[in-house]
Order: structure tokens, then C-alpha cells, then sequence
């Protein structure tokens, strides 16, 4: 708990309400402005409940785009450990400053994703990760047993069936999967890929006495090293399996790496079977035959085959040994520990040489469609449509893109599947708080900007106390300028030290029922309109790290700002929204050879909104369409 309110904004922990439990937390438990400490408790509490706390830990994780010190934290504790304040304190310690790097904040998500453990005739042996769409490296020595010589003692030939060697993705906490020989696909909460049948691209031996005193002084081609097709391009679909981001791959260098310059080294594993984990160390330097780059990483049996990447997610080196002769005074902590890997643009010139070898394209970064706001198909939550809200989300994520958006609709039908459309896009990457209809009809403006810059976990800066409304100048400037130029001078400073947190997003709900009239408080619809940006030229207050979204059933106060928009209460091509989303409903289930044509789906929703419409009580059509899939998925899954 005491993570979560280190870490997490109350938008934060409603995404993951919404994510695991389907409620919105902030609705359920109260407004956005209260006690982290009470929020974060109540959702623990909740989750416990519904048996699901692991499961919503596992997400938590492999969401937390743009958080490393949680992301670290929540290793420790699906490991089994327990952090409380003198525990999370040592972990800042042991860190920080590289927490902060909004590169290595970058990274984690994007190398974890396509880290797996590698399995031989379902028993757990090491560790490899994506090279290519379907394309995954390890040791040689991972997956000795399945090789067999082929003419000399350098060049090989598969001597297993590629239904032999398993790839467990996702495989972020214990127990460890149960691999059996019909399981493939998603189970448990770990995608399982076997190998295709003609598995086999290329492989080097290992070189004697690797890493110790007893190594062979001449490696000549003894790299390591082993790279097996996989039977799906598990690179080119979305980590969850609701959609979102392309899980990719780590591409090989084209040029030689930098092994000089002091850097620091993440290794990430899966030790002895267990659950990825990584850890952060640096640099020492080359072996002997400079073919070996050692570092002070802890790693464990099982780490063999491991990504050793950079500060950004480069490529370093391929994991596969201890060092028990290294340079230096002894290692006091495991941690110390010089350990090594073989480097990877070694291995990239040789895999080049290979005759079976071709070049993998770029890693695709572009996001896939989002079908549903949680992973469960048996019990999905449906997204009808809404690509206009969704291309708008996708260009204000962007460093030139816009920075508001409003979102108009009947009262009751759009609130909140939009506020959990916008969680479902921006995971756990961003910032998000929420300003419901009852703060902004009670807050005063400069209550307003207080809590504004306190629910991003900003801590304001002494020196520069909020400025207070005097007689000496106009309510105007005050409005219009002095408390928005404070609350940018608080985000930026916050900003240079937490890097990962921004862009943030801040929604404005202020959609009321038609019978009740929305009432501002005195000045704060013009500090809102000052801070995104409605101005008169030369007096604009530039506040680059936030994003907003404005809620509501008439004209916004967005309106006089150049900004994106959605109005819901026009026509929309239902049909193709439920088609998309049903299409890709159905490759979340792996039903990935046979595709359901376009035609078929559009008639099917043409004729379910038809029925609808003649019913005696009418239901809203998106839920109608949206019940459609659950039932598609739910005969999917009896068939």
C-alpha cells in the first residue's frame, strides 16, 4: 500500500480499479481530492476480496510505463517481499539518480515485454528475448540438447520437434507456469509460443571453461548463442490481450557497440525459473579476448540467455555466464558480482554471415486497436467505435500534438466508459486526475490550482508560495496569469527531477443532468481557461507537460482554444465499430487462421441495432452491440 501512495495518483489507482475490478473507484469511494493513503487501503482492500490482488499487481507492473521506481518495487514484491517505508527507502537508494533517466523510465516496459523464459519438453531452463517478429535469441547451452552436430562441429541441425521447446512471455510473477503439451496461447496470465516445426535458424557452441580461469584463450566462432522461429509472430501483436502496443523486439546493432564509455547495465531474467526480474548494475569492462563484456549485475542459474541492454533498451550483450576470477577487491553483495555476456554486435556480424539468416524490419511502435477496456474475453468490456476519441488521445500523446480535447454527449451515457477508454489507452504511462462536477462547483480557483499541482505528487516549493488575490492588481492578471504561471513553474520544476511523469492528463467533468444548471464558482472558469491556453496573444502561459479533457453536455470552456473534439450525440458507423472490435476479439482468443469477414459482421450489427429499435425499451445501441461480442466470445469459448 504504502508504494501505491508513493508512486500512483488517484487517477492512477481508478485505472487499475477499472482495469481489475471494473469500477470506478474514484466514483465508488469518493472524489479525487482525498487521502491517498485511504484510496490506496480501500482498493488493496477491494482487490483482496475479489481474490485478484496478484493479477492487478502482475498488470500494475507491465503497465507502469512511465514509472520505474514502482515498477522496481512491484518486483520485489510479487518476489514475495515486503516493503514497507525503510525497505521502499533502501530501494530509492540503491536506484536513484537512474530512476529519473525518462530513457531508462522509457525502456523497462518495452524490454520486459519481450523477455521470455525458454522451456525444453516443459521443463524450465533458461531465459531469450525477441530478435524479430518470430524470432527469439538464447544460449546454445539453453537448448544444447535439442541441437545436434551437422557436418562439423560448428554448424547444426534441429534434433527435437519444435513442439519441444516453449516460450512463456508475460510471466511477471510466481507460481510458475503449469507447461503441458496442449497448452499454446494465453493461460494464466502468460502467452506460451512453441517453436515452428522448422525451428532451427542458427547456433554457436559455447567455449570451454567460459568465465572462469580455465577459459579457452582462442573463441574463434563459440559465441554462444541460439536463434529458434517461433510458430506465431508474437512480436507483431499487442502484449494485452485487449489490445494496445506491439509487444516488438529488440533489434540487432548494425554497427559495433560502445564498450569504452562507463554505462549502466539492466539484465533481465528469469533465474531458476522464476519470474522475470531485472537488475541494474554497470559496466566493468571486456575479457581478454574481448569477445566477453563483464558487469557487476546479480544474476542467478536460469539467467542464462538473458537481454544485457543500456540506460535505453539497447542491445549490449547476450547473458550467459558468472565471472569467478574478476578484476578487482571481492564482491562484499551479491549485487557485486562481475558477471558477463557475450557482446551482442559479435553476435550480429556472425548471424549476419549465416546463409538461413534475414534481417528482421524495425519493430513496429505504433499501437493496434484497443477492443476492450480489461483482458478478460470471457468477460470483456467492449469498445464500440470511438476512434475519433482514440485518434485524438493518440495525437496529444505526441510532442507537437494538441493539448485539449473536449468530449460532448447525453448526460449518463459517456462519462465514465470515457474516462476508463482513457485509462485503457494510456495504461499506467501517464498521469490522470479528475475534477468531477462537485470539485468544480465548490472549488475556489486558487483551491483549484493547489489541488491541481498536489495531485500530481508535486510538492510546491517554499520559496515560491502560491500568490494570493491583493488589491494592488487587477482579479484579472491574478486569474489570468499569476496563478497560471505558478502552477507552470511547479510542474516544470517537478518535471526536471520526475521526467516520467508527464505529460499528465487533468479531466474536467463537468457534464450534468439536463434539469440541473452547471454553477462555476467565482473565477474559476477563467483560471481554467487560462491554463489551457485561452488567451489573448502575448499573455498565454505555456504549460507543455499537462493535457486536458473536458467532460460535458454543452459548450465547453475549451471553446475558445484551438482544440480536438468528439461530439457523441451525432450519427456514428456503429456497424464498423462493431466490426473492428469484434475482429480483433477474435484473434484475442487465438483464432488467428480464420478471419470473420467484414460483410457478415456489419449485417449482424445492422440487424441487432434494428431490433433494438423496435423493442419496447430501447437500450443505448453501443451496450446493445457490445453485448453482441461478449455473446460471440462467450459460444467461442464452449465451441
Amino acid at each position: 500500500m504504502q508504494l501505491f501512495v508513493r508512486t500512483l495518483s488517484p487517477g492512477s489507482l481508478s485505472w487499475l480499479a477499472s482495469a481489475s475490478l471494473g469500477i470506478d473507484l474514484l466514483r465508488v469511494e469518493g472524489d479525487s481530492i482525498g487521502d491517498m493513503t485511504a484510496l490506496s487501503s480501500r482498493l488493496v482492500t477491494r482487490l483482496i476480496d475479489a481474490g485478484k490482488l496478484e493479477e492487478a499487481l502482475a498488470l500494475l507492473k507491465r503497465e507502469a510505463k512511465q514509472n520505474a521506481f514502482l515498477t522496481i518495487g512491484l518486483r520485489d514484491i510479487l518476489a514475495g517481499q515486503r516493503l514497507g517505508s525503510p525497505q521502499l527507502q533502501a530501494l530509492l537508494n540503491d536506484y536513484e539518480p537512474f530512476f529519473n533517466s525518462a530513457s531508462f523510465q522509457r525502456m523497462l516496459p518495452r524490454v520486459s515485454g519481450v523477455v521470455c523464459a525458454v522451456a525444453v519438453q516443459h521443463e524450465l531452463k533458461g531465459t531469450g528475448f525477441l530478435i524479430g517478429p518470430n524470432l527469439v535469441m538464447t544460449n546454445y547451452h539453453v537448448i544444447e540438447e535439442c541441437l545436434r552436430e551437422n557436418g562439423s562441429e560448428d554448424t547444426f541441425a534441429r534434433d527435437m520437434d519444435g513442439c519441444e521447446l516453449e516460450f512463456i512471455f508475460d510471466y511477471q510473477q510466481e507460481p510458475p507456469p503449469k507447461l503441458n503439451d496442449s497448452q499454446a496461447g494465453r493461460s494464466g496470465g502468460v502467452v506460451v509460443v512453441r517453436a515452428a516445426q522448422d525451428w532451427f535458424v542458427h547456433a554457436r557452441r559455447k567455449r570451454e571453461g567460459d568465465g572462469t580461469v580455465k577459459a579457452v584463450p582462442i573463441v574463434g566462432v563459440r559465441h554462444d548463442y541460439a536463434v529458434v522461429r517461433l510458430e506465431r509472430d508474437i512480436g507483431n501483436r499487442p502484449c494485452r490481450v485487449g489490445g494496445g502496443w506491439m509487444r516488438g523486439w529488440l533489434p540487432l546493432p548494425k554497427e559495433k557497440c560502445d564498450y569504452v564509455s562507463e554505462k549502466r547495465v539492466i539484465v533481465f531474467q528469469h533465474p531458476g525459473g522464476y519470474a522475470q526480474r531485472l537488475d541494474v548494475g554497470h559496466f566493468v569492462q571486456l575479457d581478454g579476448s574481448s569477445t566477453r563484456a563483464w558487469y557487476r549485475v546479480s544474476t542467478a542459474l536460469g539467467s542464462s540467455g538473458g537481454a544485457a541492454v543500456d540506460a535505453n533498451g539497447e542491445l549490449l550483450a547476450l547473458h550467459n555466464a558468472a565471472v569467478d576470477s574478476p578484476p578487482g577487491p571481492a564482491a562484499p553483495r551479491p549485487q557485486d558480482r562481475v558477471n558477463q555476456g557475450v557482446r551482442i554486435d559479435t553476435i550480429a556480424a556472425d548471424l549476419r554471415g549465416c546463409g538461413a539468416w534475414q534481417e528482421p524490419p524495425d519493430p513496429d511502435k505504433q499501437a493496434t486497436t484497443v477492443w476492450s477496456l480489461n483482458d478478460n474475453t470471457r468477460e470483456p468490456r467492449p469498445i464500440i467505435g470511438r476512434g475519433v476519441f482514440r485518434e485524438c488521445v493518440e495525437e496529444m500523446m505526441t510532442a507537437d500534438g494538441k493539448r485539449v480535447m473536449s468530449v460532448i454527449g447525453d448526460y449518463g451515457t459517456f462519462v465514465r466508459f470515457t474516462i476508463a477508454l482513457l485509462q485503457r489507452m494510456l495504461g499506467n504511462q501517464a498521469q490522470v486526475v479528475r475534477f468531477g462536477p462537485n470539485n468544480m462547483q465548490k472549488l475556489a480557483p486558487e483551491d483549484f490550482a493547489r489541488a491541481l499541482v498536489q495531485q500530481f505528487g508535486v510538492v510546491p516549493d517554499p520559496k515560491d508560495p502560491r500568490p494570493q488575490e491583493t488589491a494592488t492588481e487587477t482579479r484579472e492578471r491574478w486569474l489570468g496569469l499569476d496563478l497560471p504561471a505558478w502552477v507552470a513553474r511547479q510542474l516544470g520544476r517537478h518535471a526536471k527531477t520526475q521526467p516520467g511523469s508527464f505529460p499528465a492528463w487533468v479531466i474536467i467533468d463537468v457534464a450534468v443532468p439536463a434539469s440541473e444548471t452547471f454553477l462555476w464558482p467565482d473565477g474559476l472558469h477563467e483560471l481554467v481557461t487560462a491554463l489551457v491556453g485561452v488567451r489573448d496573444a502575448g499573455q498565454v502561459v505555456d504549460i507543455p507537460q499537462l493535457r486536458w479533457l473536458f467532460l460535458s453536455t454543452t459548450t465547453l470552456p475549451a471553446g475558445g482554444t484551438d482544440h480536438l473534439k468528439e461530439d457523441l450525440r451525432g450519427d456514428a458507423d456503429l456497424p464498423e465499430g462493431f466490426r473492428e472490435c469484434m475482429q480483433n476479439a477474435w484473434k484475442s482468443i487465438d483464432q488467428l487462421k480464420s478471419e470473420l469477414p467484414g460483410d457478415f459482421l456489419r449485417t449482424i450489427a445492422i440487424t441487432t441495432l434494428n431490433d433494438n429499435s423496435c423493442a419496447a425499451a430501447p437500450k443505448l445501441p453501443r451496450k446493445v452491440l457490445a453485448a453482441k461480442v461478449v455473446d460471440f466470445l462467450k459460444n467461442a469459448h464452449l465451441s
